[in-house]
């Protein structure tokens, strides 16, 4: 975590659009990194992560559910 310091660079680090989950369409939605097109937000060990996502699991990692 790092604190705003009102640059346009952090606004852009600190964005994500909201997608359709990755491993699930239907249901599910996923998190992609703004500045970092093809960065997902996905869940590792109780973290969060930003990276890029290959494999079914990164997928199923970086779906998560509204609730």
């Amino acid at each position: 975590m790092e604190k705003d310091d009102g640059t346009a660079l952090f606004d852009a680090d600190a964005s994500f659009f909201q997608r359709a989950g990755l491993s699930d369409t239907a249901a599910g939605v996923s998190y992609e990194s703004y500045n970092f097109p093809g960065r997902y937000i996905r869940h590792f060990n109780n973290l969060l992560y930003t990276q890029p996502v290959s494999t079914a699991l990164d997928r199923q990692d970086a779906t998560f559910y509204k609730q």
